[in-house]
This record gives structure tokens, C-alpha cells and sequence, in this order.
């Protein structure tokens, strides 16, 4: 059944499908009034908006404006109203030849397929899900009881003869009109009318039941396929929820086998950060702060670290316990064994609604078209018996019109009995298909109610889940304070190469700016000198004009460059670890220092094999200075000092300029060679670290490892 709800000349029409009913609502609105609100508010007189579950598809999903007002989805939606129309079209058709037009419409009933891309827009009601909504009411179809008349309708004989007698007022008939004969002859007429009426009214009848068994089996329809939808929508909870399961259990399981390793040997770390000894000047800064500290073990606060591995092991365990709760709620949500016997049933449902539609348009069908064809000859019958008697009363022959009469009669006896045994068995179809709509509710409410509780038993799943998502995150976090106890070894090694770096990298930096101090101040002296020449020279010969208006500074000394360098004070705080892989030994007696001084003592700090530099070749000069007493250095640097009091006084014109003493600085070949040699050494301890954090292991190990082999 189609109820129209609403009508405009410029909207577009949305037939709502009821899912408990199978009612279909026409709806029409205007395009701008295409919204899921006004949807809801002409659906208020049906099922209240707060009830009001909407699915559009497929695929089936609760629709949004957007949604509706696409063009793609409208023209879908007529699409699956023009493949419903099909079916209900033939309840329109009364003539016989539209059996063969129902046949083929019959196999569109259902379609199992949804390559047509066909949409539907359903509605459930929240309410009718409830654990407590009633049971829906028997379906009855009308008219199940036909009332046939007991009397024959108004006889045409009556105002046939008063039409002849005003025709005729001159003529002169043998017998009275109300002769024994014609009397006689009016039951005839009598009977044959009545048998018309009763007839008539049941090949009506017929039209009626046909059409109420195709409205209410096309309602079944709509029914299983509004079963389909909510069935589809659950699915597809059901697959997220499958997916989201498996991934929260690869991460959960790969998460909670690290902490179960990590709390199971956690007193093994301890044993180990007891084995490990501390370097000996981080001890020696231990006891200068007024602590003892000698193992690894002890930079750990045992108690509070034994505490909280307690406490994660218990969060631990109630973390397992807690996903075993959610398996077997993920397991309660049903198996596809169970849920492909529920799709064999509804499938079963299906067919027989199927089966129900063939009856219809095949027995039902054929009833019909026999009661129409059997009302057809009594019509005619009855329309030839009025002719006889007509024809026998106007010739004044009654008495010859008995005998083709009677034969007429005992011809028709039979016509009124068939039709009545026809329209039994059409009352037993629809009663037939009356029950099967009864039944259909009572399991569409079942079914409905078991999905309505799959899918909230889906969300209180997920919902668990997300619990138990929260607190494994929280897990992770404390079980951070465990990892630091077992990733301190390495930590430590990584320590001390840090330690390492960084006083390299202090040396390289002071070695550096030394270097280019002494390299400015040979610059600066070297201008001196050229000042000086200039001013003895062609200097001393210009007018004042040159030194006071054209070029004030032209007789005074270059500045002195001072920058100030930032205080390396970083270098006073970290401890001296030694080179890698000698962390036992004193700092600065490792082997591998003795191969870096030796290298400095034999070229300058500069290894032309290892230097990571373009610019690696220091002076001869610096080895030789390096090499000489340090007596014979400071008595240089006084002569050097003498020299430049005497040889390098900048003489000014101006009479009223003062005389400036400029030292010259010391060679300084020596401080580049070093901070070269201070260089290397910071870019072979970022290797050392690099390398070390790669491998896991010092470079010693690999070049132990290599001699092994």
C-alpha cells in the first residue's frame, strides 16, 4: 500500500518504505526542503522522530542532507521505485491478457542482486526494537466475507414494456401484461438477474481479493528487503568491529609479550647493573659530591624500581584478563556458522514470499479472469432471456418462449456454483497470504530485535575496547620507568661516548679559536709593518691636510682585534672517560692514546692517513718549536718582545700623536697544527659514537672480532 504525503508541482517525490509494516509513504518535497529534518517531520504521524531510524542504500547507512540531495543517489531512488512499480502495476491490470505481463513481473518481486544500483530509503522505529514493544496485530485482509444479494436487482422488463405500450398504444396484445404467463415468464427473468447480481458481485470480489493478496504480498516484500538493509548495516558494524579487533590484538599482543619479558627478567637487569662497575672518575665525582656510587646498580633506586615492577605486573595480569573478557565478548557476537543459518532462513522467508507472489498472479490470476469471463455469459444470458421474453410478449407467443428458457436455465445452473467454489478458494489464498504476513511481522520483530541487540552488543564491544586500548596505553607509559633499568646499559655506553664527543669537541673549539687569535695577530703585525713603511716612506713628504681633513686615521695603528670567545666552562664539568673501549683504565694511560701521542710526536698531531680535512700539512716549524725547552721559548718570546719596542714604532707626522708599541705575536704554526690535531680528534669520536650506536659495540670489539678471525 502507497500513501501519498503531501504534494507539490515543482518537488521531488521519496517513497519511505516501513520495515515493520511494509507500508509505503510517498513523500514529496521541495528541493531545498530535501533534508533528513523534514523527512523526519512529514514520517512524525507514523513513527515519532525521536524513534525514527532512517537506512539508505544500498549500501545501507543512515543518510545525511548531502546524501539525499545528490543527484546520484535521487536518480538511484527512482530507479528503485520504477523496479517496485513494476510489480504494483499489475495490480491495475484487469483485462486476461495481462497474465502473461504479471509472469515476468513476478520474478522482479525480489531481486538478489544489486547490479541495478537500485537505492531504497527505510525506516525502523526504535521503538518496535524494545525488548518490551508488543506483538504487531494478525493481519486481516479485506473483503474476506463477500456479501451476495439475496434479491435480484430492478428487472429491465418493466420499463421495456412501458417503453413498447407508448410506442404501441394502438396495438392490441392477446394477453394482459400481468397475465399467469408473463408473470410466468418475469421469474425467469428473475432468476436470471439474480444469478447476474450474485455474479457480478463475485467477480468484484475477485478484483478486490487479487488486489489486497498483491498489496499485501508486495508488503512482505518490502519487509525482507527492509530485513536485507538492517541486516546489511549490521554486517558492516560487524566487519569494522572484526577489523578493528585484529588490529588492536596484533598491537596488544605484540606490546604485552614485550612488558611480560620485561617484568620477568627484570631482577636479571638488576644483577646486571650490579656486575657493571662504574668508570673510575665518575666514581671519583660520586665521592667528591659526597656519594658512593660504584656499579651501575647504584644510580638506580632499587625499592621504588622493585615497587613499581609490582605494581605493573598486577596491571600487567589485569590487562590479560581484561582482553579475555573481550575475546569472549567478541565471540558471543556470533559465528558465521550461526550467521549463515540466519541468512538460510531468511532466505527460506524469502522464497516463500516468492511462492506467494506465483499463487497470486498464477491461481489467483486465473480466478479471477475466469470469474470475469463467467460474469460475462451471464450477462449475456440474462441479456438474451429479456429478449426472448420481450420477443414473446410483443408477438403474443408466451407459451413458445418456456421451452428455450428452461434450456438457458439448466445451461447456467452451473456458472453460479463454480463461482462461488472459485471464490472459496481465493478467500482460502488470501487468508493463506494473510497468515504468512502475520507470521512475517512476528519474525521481522524477532529478527529486528536480535540485530538491534548484535549491534548494541557491537558497540558495548567496542566500547571495551576502547577502555582497554586506554588503559594498555597507560601501561606502555609505565612500564617506560622499567625500560630505562634495562636499556641502562647500553645508555651507559652511549654515556660515555657522549662524554667522550664532547670533550672533543670543547678541545677542537679552544684549539680552533687559539689558532685563529694567533692568525689575526700575524695579520695585524703584518699591517703594522706596512703602515710603518709607508709613513717613513711616501708618507712622511704629505701636507697635514692629508692626516687631519683627508685621511684622520691615516697615521694611527689598526685596531686591535679582541673578541670575546664564550668560556668553555662545559670542559671543568665532564668527567675524562677516556677513549673508547678502555672505560677501566685511567684516563689518559689507555693504549689508544699512546698511538694518538705518538702520532703527534712524529707529525705534528696530523695523521695524513685518517685526516678527515682538505687542509692537513702544519709547518715543519711548529714540530721544531714544539720540540725545543721551554726556556728557549720565553727567552724568545723577550727577544721578540725587545725587537718590536724597537723596530716597530709607528712614526707620525702630526707632532701631538702618540707613540704606539705593537708586539708582534709569535709564530703560529704551532696552535693551527693543534687545532688540526683536536679537530680530527672530535670527528673520529662522532664516528666512534656513530658506529657504536649502529653496531651496539665499541670499535674495539670489531677490531678484537677481526683479529679472532
Amino acid at each position: 500500500m502507497s500513501i501519498n504525503m503531501g504534494t507539490s508541482n515543482d518537488s521531488i517525490p521519496i517513497r519511505v518504505l516501513v520495515a515493520n509494516t511494509g507500508v509505503c509513504y510517498n513523500i514529496t518535497l521541495h528541493s531545498s526542503e530535501l533534508t533528513v529534518s523534514n523527512i523526519r517531520r512529514h514520517l512524525a504521524a507514523v513513527v515519532p522522530p525521536s524513534d525514527q531510524i532512517l537506512l539508505l542504500g544500498p549500501p545501507f547507512k543512515v543518510p545525511k542532507d548531502a546524501t539525499l540531495q545528490s543527484e546520484e543517489v535521487l536518480t538511484s531512488l527512482r530507479l528503485g521505485d520504477e523496479e517496485d512499480s513494476l510489480v504494483t502495476a499489475a495490480q491495475h491490470k484487469d483485462d486476461t491478457s495481462s497474465t502473461t505481463a504479471t509472469s515476468a513481473n513476478s520474478k522482479q518481486i525480489l531481486s538478489t542482486t544489486e547490479r541495478s544500483g537500485a537505492r531504497r530509503l527505510f525506516l525502523f522505529s526504535k521503538q518496535a526494537l524494545s525488548e518490551s514493544a508488543p506483538d504487531p496485530p494478525p493481519c486481516e485482509l479485506q473483503p474476506m466475507n463477500l456479501n451476495l444479494p439475496t434479491e435480484p436487482g430492478p428487472s429491465p422488463l418493466q420499463s421495456m414494456l412501458k417503453d413498447n405500450a407508448n410506442t404501441n398504444t394502438s396495438s392490441q396484445v392477446s394477453q394482459p401484461a400481468s397475465s399467469p404467463l408473463h408473470q410466468a415468464l418475469e421469474v425467469y427473468e428473475r432468476q436470471f438477474m439474480l444469478h447476474l447480481c450474485r455474479g457480478r458481485a463475485l467477480a468484484d470480489g475477485a478484483d478486490l481479493r487479487l488486489s489486497s493478496c498483491r498489496t499485501c504480498v508486495s508488503e512482505q516484500a518490502v519487509m525482507a528487503r527492509a530485513l536485507r538493509a538492517a541486516v546489511s548495516n549490521l554486517s558492516d558494524h560487524f566487519n569494522g568491529a572484526t577489523r578493528t579487533r585484529s588490529e588492536f590484538t596484533a598491537t596488544f599482543q605484540e606490546k604485552t609479550a614485550a612488558h611480560s619479558t620485561l617484568l620477568q627478567k627484570f631482577e636479571s637487569h638488576l644483577s646486571t647493573l650490579q656486575s657493571m662497575t662504574l668508570h673510575p672518575s665518575l666514581v671519583s665525582v660520586a665521592r667528591a659530591s659526597g656519594r658512593v656510587m660504584e656499579t651501575l646498580l647504584d644510580t638506580v633506586p632499587v625499592d621504588r624500581e622493585r615497587a613499581w615492577a609490582t605494581q605493573c605486573s598486577t596491571s600487567h595480569q589485569r590487562l590479560i584478563t581484561l582482553f579475555g573478557e573481550l575475546d569472549t565478548a567478541f565471540s558471543q557476537l556470533g559465528t558465521q556458522a550461526s550467521r549463515e543459518e540466519e541468512a538460510r532462513q531468511d532466505l527460506l522467508a524469502e522464497e516463500e514470499i516468492k511462492e506467494l507472489w506465483t499463487d497470486i498472479e498464477g491461481t489467483a490470476q486465473q480466478i479471477r479472469d475466469k470469474q470475469a469471463q463467467k460474469l460475462e455469459r451471464l450477462t449475456a444470458d440474462h441479456g438474451e432471456v429479456v429478449k426472448l421474453i420481450m420477443s414473446a410478449i410483443s408477438q403474443g407467443s408466451a407459451q413458445a418462449a418456456f421451452s428455450p428458457l428452461e434450456d438457458m436455465s439448466k445451461a447456467s445452473a452451473d456458472i453460479l456454483p463454480s463461482m462461488e467454489s472459485d471464490d472459496a478458494v481465493l478467500q482460502q489464498l488470501m487468508q493463506k497470504v494473510a497468515h504468512a504476513k502475520t507470521r512475517a511481522m512476528k519474525r521481522m520483530k524477532r529478527r529486528l530485535r536480535e540485530v538491534s541487540v548484535s549491534q548494541s552488543s557491537i558497540q558495548r564491544v567496542l566500547s571495551n575496547l576502547t577502555v582497554l586500548r586506554e588503559a594498555l596505553s597507560q601501561q606502555c607509559d609505565n612500564m617506560i620507568h622499567l625500560e630505562h633499568v634495562s636499556e641502562l646499559p647500553a645508555s651507559y655506553r652511549s654515556f660515555l661516548s657522549e662524554l667522550r664527543r664532547r670533550r672533543a669537541y670543547g678541545a677542537a673549539v679552544t684549539s680552533t679559536s687559539t689558532a685563529m687569535m694567533d692568525r689575526l695577530a700575524t695579520l695585524r703585525a703584518d699591517e703594522v709593518k706596512n703602515r710603518e713603511k709607508f709613513l717613513r716612506g711616501a708618507g712622511r713628504h704629505l701636507m697635514p691636510p692629508f692626516f687631519e681633513i683627508l685621511a684622520p686615521t691615516l697615521a694611527t695603528p689598526p685596531p686591535l682585534f679582541t673578541p670575546q670567545m664564550p668560556g668553555m666552562i662545559e670542559l671543568d664539568t665532564l668527567p675524562d672517560v677516556g677513549l673508547s673501549g678502555d672505560s677501566s683504565v685511567v684516563p689518559g694511560t689507555s693504549s689508544d692514546a699512546q698511538m694518538e701521542g705518538n702520532a703527534s710526536a712524529q707529525g705534528g698531531g696530523v695523521s695524513t692517513a685518517s685526516s678527515l680535512t682538505t687542509e692537513s700539512q702544519p709547518p715543519q716549524q711548529a714540530t721544531e718549536k714544539e720540540n725545543k725547552p721551554e726556556t728557549i721559548i720565553e727567552t724568545s718570546a723577550t727577544d721578540n718582545m725587545d725587537q718590536a719596542t724597537t723596530d716597530q714604532l709607528i712614526v707620525s707626522a702630526d707632532e701631538n700623536s702618540g707613540n704606539d708599541f705593537i708586539v708582534e705575536p709569535s709564530d703560529h704554526a704551532g696552535a693551527a697544527a693543534d687545532a688540526e690535531r683536536k679537530t680530527l680528534e672530535y670527528e673520529n669520536a662522532v664516528l666512534r659514537q656513530a658506529l657504536e650506536s649502529m653496531g651496539g659495540k665499541t670499535p674495539r670489539a670489531y677490531i678484537e672480532e677481526a683479529r679472532a678471525q
